[in-house]
C-alpha cells in the first residue's frame, strides 16, 4: 500500500496551481467548469486519478456532483440519478463517507473501499469504476457546510496530513469559488433588474406624454380611449358614473359591452358597482362583469367615471401603468367638461327659476333663450322633481351630478335643470323618442343604485304653455313634500297621490286658502294662545282613524287628554268628528292647509 508524503507537494508547485485557481475565480468563469478546475488541481497536486466537487441540493436532501475531473459519466449519473448521497439517515446508506464528511464537518479518509464496510452499496460500484481508495473533506460557505470535495485513487493508498491540509485548503477555494460565483450572479441580476427598471421608467414617460400630449392638443375623451387601446392592446369603453357610455374603442375585432348600471344586482349588503370599483387599484377582476376589467376614474375622493378594458386577466406593470395614466388624464378631462357643464346649468337655472316664477314679461325672449340652450320651449313641457330622501347636501350635490349626466345625454331638445329648495327641478319635452315617464323611472333607477335608495322622482301633468309651468311646479314638489316616503316606490304623479294630488292639479292655491282659514285657522290661533297643540292632535287623530289610544301613544299623552282635545276642537269648529261629513270636510282642509304652507 502506498502513502502520500506527509510533506505535500512542492510549495513553488502548490503555490503556483494556487495562484491558477485564484485567476480563474477572478475571470468570472462559470461554476461548473470553476469546480472542475479545482478537482483537477487536486488531482494534479495529490495524485489521485479523479476528484469531484458535491454540494448539497436545494432542500438538503442529498448530494450531488457539480464538478469533477477523471469520473466518467456513467459514475456521475450513478451518484446523481440513480443511487443518490442522500443525508437522511437510513440505514446502510447512513454511512456513505460523503454523508459523514457532510454531517459531522470532519475529513473522512477510506484506504481501501474493498475492506472498508462504511462505503456500503457503493462499493461494487466505485471499484467497478477503478476506485479503491478515496478521501472526502466538507466544503464550507459563509461558516454554512454546503457540500464536500472528494478524491478518488485507483489503488488502496492512506492520504497524509500534508496531502489532507492541501485538500482541505482546495475545498476552501471550492467554497470561494461558490461565493464568487453567488455573488456574481446576485450582481448580474441587479444589473438586470436595474436595467429593466430603467427601460420601465423610459416606457412609463412615453406613456405619460402621450396621454399628456392627447389632452395638451385638446382631444376628448374618444381620443383618450383611443390612445389607450392603442397602448394596452385592449378594447377600451368609458363610462361615467350614471352608466353612460362616453366612448368605446374597439380593437382587434373585440368590442367592450360594459355592465348594464341600472339593473346591476347589488351585492349582499348594499354594495353598488362603485361601491365594488373602490377596491380597484389600478384595476378591478371581478366574476360579476367576467370577460372585463374596470379601472374607477378617480380625481381625490370622488369617482367620476369607470374604464372598461377587455380581458378578464391583469396586465403587466407596463399597460397597468398605461390604465392608471389613462384613468388619470380621463378624470382631468371629465373635470374640464363638468366646468364647461355646470356653466351651462346655470343659465338652465336662470331660465327655470323665471318659469317657475310665472311673471314672464317677454314669453318670446324666454323662448329665444331657450333656443339659444338647446331647448324648445314652444313645444307641451312637463315638470320633474327630484330629490334624496336624507336630503343633505352631500347627497343632493351627488344626485344632482348624477341627474346632469342622464338629461345631457338626451337628445335634443334638452331639458333645462335647476336645484331649486333642496330638489333638482327639470323641464323637459313632453313628448320625444324617449318620454318624460321614461326619463323618471330611470333617474330613479340608476340613483338609487348610486345612492343606495332613497331616491324620489315627481312628475307634472302636460303643461301646454308657459303659463302653466308655474302650477307644475307646485304639483311635484308638493308632491315630495307632502307624501311620505315609502321604501320602493313608484314615480309619484297627481294620478297616484288621491286628494293631494287632485287639490295640487285642478284647485286654485289662492282660494284653497281660504277653505283652509276658515277650518283650520281656529285652532291654529287658539294653539298661538293657549300654547296646546290642537292641529298637531286633530291631524294625528285623523291618521289613526279616530283611536284615542294610538292618538295618545303617537302623541305621547293619556288618552284622557286626547279625549278633552277632542272635545275642545269639536267645540270651536262646531263640528262632530263622529259625523262622516265632517270628518270628509277636516281631511280635506288639512290636506289643503299643507298645500297652502308648502308652497
Amino acid at each position: 500500500m502506498t502513502s502520500v508524503s506527509s510533506a505535500g507537494p512542492d510549495l513553488l508547485r502548490w503555490m503556483g496551481a494556487i495562484d491558477e485557481l485564484a485567476i480563474a475565480v477572478n475571470q468570472e468563469r462559470d461554476l461548473p467548469g470553476l469546480l472542475g478546475q479545482i478537482a483537477r488541481t487536486a488531482c494534479d497536486l495529490l495524485g489521485y486519478e479523479s476528484a469531484a466537487v458535491l454540494l448539497v441540493d436545494d432542500e438538503r436532501t442529498a448530494l450531488r456532483i457539480e464538478g469533477c475531473w477523471g469520473l466518467s459519466e456513467s459514475y456521475v449519473r450513478l451518484v446523481n440519478e440513480e443511487s443518490p448521497l442522500l443525508l437522511a439517515f437510513e440505514g446502510a446508506f447512513a454511512g456513505s463517507p460523503s454523508r459523514r464528511a457532510f454531517v459531522d464537518g470532519v475529513p473522512v479518509i477510506v484506504e481501501d473501499i474493498a475492506h472498508d464496510p462504511s462505503y456500503g452499496p457503493w462499493a461494487k460500484a466505485a471499484q467497478e469504476h477503478g476506485h479503491h481508495s478515496m478521501a472526502a473533506v466538507p466544503l464550507r460557505n459563509q461558516g454554512e457546510t454546503v457540500g464536500t470535495m472528494n478524491v478518488y485513487g485507483s489503488d488502496p493508498r492512506r492520504l497524509g496530513p500534508g496531502g489532507l491540509e492541501l485538500l482541505q485548503v482546495l475545498a476552501s477555494h471550492a467554497g470561494i469559488a461558490l461565493e464568487t460565483s453567488a455573488q456574481l450572479e446576485r450582481d448580474r441580476r441587479r444589473v438586470r433588474e436595474l436595467s429593466a427598471l430603467n427601460e420601465l421608467l423610459r416606457r412609463h414617460a412615453a406613456i405619460h406624454d402621450r396621454f399628456i400630449g392627447v389632452a395638451r392638443r385638446g382631444g376628448g375623451i374618444s381620443d383618450i380611449a383611443a390612445a389607450l387601446a392603442e397602448t394596452a392592446d385592449r378594447a377600451v369603453a368609458v363610462q361615467d358614473v350614471s352608466g353612460q357610455t362616453l366612448a368605446g374603442v374597439p380593437r382587434a375585432g373585440v368590442s367592450v359591452r360594459p355592465p348594464d348600471w341600472p339593473s346591476w344586482p347589488r351585492q349582499e349588503g348594499g354594495e353598488s358597482l362603485l361601491d365594488l370599483l373602490a377596491q380597484a387599484s389600478p384595476v378591478l377582476r371581478s366574476g360579476a362583469f367576467p370577460g372585463l376589467l374596470a379601472a374607477p376614474v378617480r380625481l381625490g375622493e370622488e369617482t367620476l367615471g369607470v374604464l372598461w378594458l377587455a380581458g378578464d386577466a391583469e396586465d403587466d406593470d407596463v399597460r397597468l401603468r398605461a390604465i392608471e395614466q389613462a384613468a388619470v388624464v380621463l378624470g382631468l378631462e371629465m373635470l374640464r367638461r363638468r366646468a364647461v357643464v355646470d356653466a351651462q346649468w346655470q343659465l338652465r337655472g336662470d331660465l327655470v327659476s323665471e318659469l317657475a316664477g310665472g311673471t314672464l314679461a317677454a314669453p318670446e325672449a324666454v323662448i329665444a333663450r331657450g333656443d339659444r340652450l338647446g331647448s324648445d320651449l314652444r313645444l307641451p313641457q312637463r315638470v320633474l322633481a327630484v330629490r334624496h330622501e336624507e336630503a343633505g347636501d352631500a347627497v343632493t350635490a351627488q344626485l344632482l351630478r348624477l341627474v346632469q349626466s342622464l338629461v345631457l345625454s338626451r337628445p335634443r331638445p334638452k331639458p333645462l335643470l335647476a336645484l331649486r329648495d333642496g330638489a333638482i327641478v327639470i323641464v323637459a319635452p313632453a313628448a320625444g323618442p324617449e318620454g318624460v315617464d321614461e326619463l323618471a323611472r330611470h333617474i330613479r333607477t340608476v340613483g338609487s343604485q348610486a345612492l343606495e335608495g332613497g331616491v324620489r322622482v315627481a312628475v307634472s301633468e302636460t303643461c301646454p304653455g308657459l303659463d302653466r309651468l308655474p302650477g307644475a311646479f307646485r304639483q311635484v314638489t308638493g308632491l315630495l313634500r307632502l307624501l311620505p316616503y315609502a321604501t320602493g316606490e313608484d314615480v309619484l304623479t297627481v294620478a297616484s297621490a288621491g286628494m293631494i294630488g287632485m287639490l295640487l292639479a285642478d284647485v286654485d292655491p289662492h282660494r284653497m286658502g281660504v277653505l283652509a282659514a276658515r277650518w283650520i285657522g281656529p285652532l291654529r290661533e287658539y294653539d298661538r294662545r293657549r300654547g296646546t297643540d290642537l292641529v298637531s292632535t286633530l291631524r294625528t287623530y285623523l291618521d289613526h282613524d279616530l283611536n284615542t289610544n294610538a292618538t295618545a301613544e303617537a302623541l305621547f299623552v293619556h288618552p284622557n287628554t286626547v279625549g278633552l282635545r277632542v272635545k275642545r276642537i269639536e267645540s270651536l269648529l262646531a263640528v262632530s268628528l263622529t259625523s262622516v261629513g265632517d270628518l270628509t270636510t277636516l281631511r280635506t282642509a288639512l290636506a289643503i292647509d299643507d298645500i297652502t304652507r308648502t308652497r
